[in-house]
């Protein structure tokens, strides 16, 4: 098939000669495609150029949020555990205050936020926190009024660790050391060097200073209302029986009498002569694990 031409005619001027260009159809309609693309590629790059800074304004925006959430689910943690930990306390204090139970806030503890998690997340976490210190307010509440009504009884009930050092065995089970069975442990054994000063951890009347198979020099403390405390392997003692003392008075110093591997103190606690937790009378943290 013969290719078809298409003549352009150009008139320069009045006087100017007639042009004539003869030009092929292909030609032609590429030209017209080149035109029409760049046209519309020109028309385009605003359009192109406002999405593209708006998508970089949005990401920068993203990336803001993000940096906030993670922001405060670092706070939030932190203040998480702190509420924790006032809760530990609320209910140690209402322990030795007799006060038999405190509000409770069903379901506590709170969600568990990451980083990944959006806003709405965390402000579930901070309404969780709000009504967690509500409950503590009201706890602490009730244990300063039950605290003033019993001050004598606080005075004479244990509170503090009775030396600084770190504690070897709890009050659980465990491989005796001697015999290799399993027994339970009965009190705190808080490892500290040799002549470490022992402190009384409450108001009472010492009972005993001496020795006793066993636990090697043992002093026995009576606090009344049933508590007693004991303690034992001692390398000597600062008082006798019969001495008032009061919370945080000398009453002996660490040692390795009795059945003993190593200097350190055997702290127990006694309500109505029953063997109890003794971490449950210690508040201040001298002992630790």
């Amino acid at each position: 098939m013969a290719e078809r031409f298409y003549t352009i005619m150009i008139v320069p001027g009045t006087k100017a000669k007639l042009l004539r260009l003869r030009v092929r159809r292909g030609a032609l309609m590429t030209l017209g495609a080149v035109t029409l693309v760049g046209a519309f590629t020109t028309l385009s790059l605003p359009l192109i150029f406002y999405r593209t800074v708006e998508r970089a304004r949005e990401l920068a925006s993203l990336r803001q949020e993000n940096e906030t959430l993670r922001d405060a689910s670092k706070e939030i943690t932190s203040l998480k555990e702190q509420v924790a930990y006032f809760e530990s306390k609320a209910t140690k204090f209402a322990l030795m205050a007799g006060v038999e139970s405190l509000p409770s806030l069903l379901g506590g503890g709170g969600l568990r936020l990451e980083p990944s998690q959006d806003e709405p997340v965390v402000s579930d976490e901070i309404e969780d926190l709000k009504e967690r210190s509500s409950v503590l307010n009201k706890s602490f509440d009730i244990l300063e009024k039950a605290y003033r009504d019993q001050s004598l009884l606080l005075a004479s009930t244990p509170s503090i660790a009775p030396a600084k050092g770190m504690i070897s065995y709890g009050y659980s089970w465990r491989k005796d050391p001697f015999t290799g069975q399993r027994a339970f442990h009965t009190g705190l054994d808080i490892v500290a060097p040799f002549g470490t000063p022992i402190l009384a951890p409450a108001d009472g009347i010492v009972v005993k200073a001496g020795r006793m198979a066993g636990y090697g020099n043992v002093v026995y403390l009576s606090h009344g209302n049933g508590l007693s405390t004991r303690f034992a392997h001692l390398s000597g003692f600062s008082v006798g029986p019969g001495k008032e003392i009061s919370r945080g008075d000398v009453i002996g110093f660490i040692g390795n009498t009795g059945r003993s591997l190593g200097a350190h103190l055997h702290y127990e606690v006694l309500l109505h002569n029953r063997k109890v937790d003794p971490s449950q009378y210690i508040l201040d943290d001298s002992a630790s694990f």
